[in-house]
């Protein structure tokens, strides 16, 4: 409005963008708005013709189409970043894992575009660690390559040759390959995430097996893991209680005693000036460290004098677990798997049937943990907020137009533009998420906006003394072009998001794409069956003889 006493001209005489737009509106404009008003035309006279295929459409696009997109809590997304969690065999020396490790690098050395490389393996040694924890045997790389615009491979093409060159490097247990995001919560472990919980961690061991032999058959996962497995090696030491009490030695003197030996004991502190002290510690050489044959000839004190150990105690090997893992104070194992671009629920379907038919031993459960869980509690909250929304638009609305039925004829739109919004997402190869979600309740608003654009005109004509029909077709020929000026606005707007057309915009694509897809397909369908639903209901009001 500002604007405008600049642009147009005072006079009647038309300057020249007046030419320009008026010529833009006979040759585009008028053709539109007169086809949307032969066609709804055309719907009031053969409404049966018209009703029955928009419901169907919709409950096709709902029912069908929909599911066929796949659903995800947040899209895939190039990132640029490989994350690389790698455990060699049980009982593999520090020293080994580092020497793995370097192994994996070289394979990463080999690709082009290559920025950066970080490696960690294993933990500090006598820290407790409560659920981030690594054993020496475990370790993480992050390896940084050149946005996706500078590459000809995607981050998943690569991470698929990594599996590959890695899988023949000996001594290498596990290795999962994922991108920097795989999961939209650092919280979630892995996109698959199994959890069995019981009492017993043999029959966990078992369990576990079972389960990650059955998602090896499961269509979408590239790598399958373990929190534990039950292959470490553990000497036990039988004490003969006779003898040691006999030297006045006790279990809690004996394993410090051994302790002190193999992992050393504080002796002193080397003191630096300006600087913290350093702790000495004292324990065997490493000659005496190193095999457990000398375990035996460690001389222990005793108030009869040093006591070998092998006059007290007898060894014996057994397996223990890699890791101890708990949920509500009862043991658990998870069995983890990634993917690649795969939707969640896509891969939840093929793991359950993948895990039909598991038998569980009585006081064993197995849950999904993993992006499932999260993203059917997200998609609740979401539909709580969308419900919510609704109810307070129809309240909204009934004050201003002064009709409990009115307003839901305006929100008859909203389904409208989810029919286009489901098929934007099957055509472009997006997953429903929370992203695309939003983009709906986006769309929401918009298409509502258009409904109260021909409503209030219809209302304003009725109440000029127009005929029904004659208003709904005026109403259709002069509220066509603030639509698409509406809609082409939006769409033109969410192009380049669509497109992905900058670094991290995967994550809003779906957003957009629902937005575009669900205005062209609204934008027909509201100037046709919103006027045509309108006349409906003011047509049972007439016959029934109430407002």
């Amino acid at each position: 409005p500002l604007l405008a006493p600049y642009v147009i001209n005072r006079t009647n005489r038309k300057n020249r963008l007046e030419k320009i737009v008026a010529y833009f509106d006979h040759l585009v404009i008028d053709p539109i708005s007169n086809f949307f008003a032969g066609l709804l035309h055309t719907a009031l006279r053969h409404k049966k013709f018209f009703i029955p295929p928009i419901i169907a459409l919709f409950v096709i696009s709902m029912r069908f189409v929909m599911p066929l997109s796949g659903r995800d809590l947040m899209p895939p997304m190039d990132t640029g970043i490989i994350k690389i969690a790698f455990e060699t065999d049980a009982d593999t020396s520090l020293a080994a894992t580092e020497a793995t490790a370097r192994r994996i690098e070289e394979v990463l050395a080999g690709f082009k575009g290559l920025e950066m490389v970080s490696t960690m393996v294993g933990s500090e040694p006598g820290v407790v660690s409560f659920g981030t924890g690594r054993i020496p045997q475990q370790g993480s790389i992050t390896a940084h390559f050149i946005d996706r615009f500078h590459r000809s491979k995607t981050i998943w093409e690569i991470e698929k040759e990594i599996r590959e060159k890695t899988a023949a490097i000996p001594g290498l247990k596990d290795i999962d390959v994922y991108d920097f995001g795989a999961t939209p919560l650092s919280s979630i472990a892995a996109t698959v995430d199994i959890m069995i919980s019981g009492p017993d961690p043999k029959v966990l061991d078992r369990l576990a097996d079972e389960v990650a032999g059955r998602l090896e058959k499961a269509r979408g996962l590239t790598t399958i893991s373990r929190s534990w497995t039950a292959d470490k090696s553990e000497f036990l030491l039988d004490i003969d209680m006779d003898k040691a009490s006999r030297y006045g030695l006790d279990p809690e003197s004996l394993s410090a005693e051994i302790a002190a030996a193999f992992k050393g004991t504080p002796a002193s502190v080397l003191r630096v000036p300006g600087e913290d002290g350093y702790l000495v510690r004292v324990r065997y050489p490493a000659n005496r460290r190193r095999s457990l044959t000398e375990l035996p000839n460690l001389y222990l004190p005793s108030r009869l004098g040093p006591v070998p150990l092998g006059e007290l105690v007898s060894l014996a090997r057994s397996r223990s677990r890699t890791r101890f893992t708990r949920q509500d104070l009862s043991p658990t194992v998870d069995i983890y798997g990634y993917r690649a671009t795969t939707p969640v629920t896509f891969l939840h379907n093929n793991v359950a049937r993948a895990l039909q038919g598991l038998a569980m031993p009585p006081g064993y459960q197995l849950r999904y943990t993993g992006e499932y869980k999260n993203m059917g509690e997200a998609g609740k909250r979401l539909a709580r907020a969308l419900g919510l929304a609704i109810i307070l638009l129809y309240f909204s609305l009934v004050p201003t137009f002064r009709s409990w039925i009115t307003p839901i004829t305006i929100m008859l739109a909203i389904p409208l533009a989810m029919i286009g919004g489901a098929w934007g997402l099957l055509i472009s190869g997006q997953h429903a998420c929370m992203p695309a979600n939003m983009g709906m309740i986006l769309l929401a608003g918009i298409v509502v906006n258009n409904s109260i654009l021909l409503i209030d005109f219809i209302e304003q004509a009725r109440s000029r003394g127009a005929v029904l029909v004659e208003a709904v077709e005026q109403a259709v020929r002069i509220r066509t072009r603030p639509i698409l000026m509406t809609a082409t606005g939006t769409i033109v707007g969410m192009l380049p998001i669509a497109a992905q057309r900058a670094l991290g915009l995967e994550r809003l694509s779906p957003l957009a794409v629902v937005a575009i897809g669900g205005l062209l397909v609204s934008t027909f369908l509201t100037l046709i069956y919103v006027p045509l639903f309108y006349t409906l209901v003011a047509r049972i009001k007439e016959k029934f003889g109430h407002q």
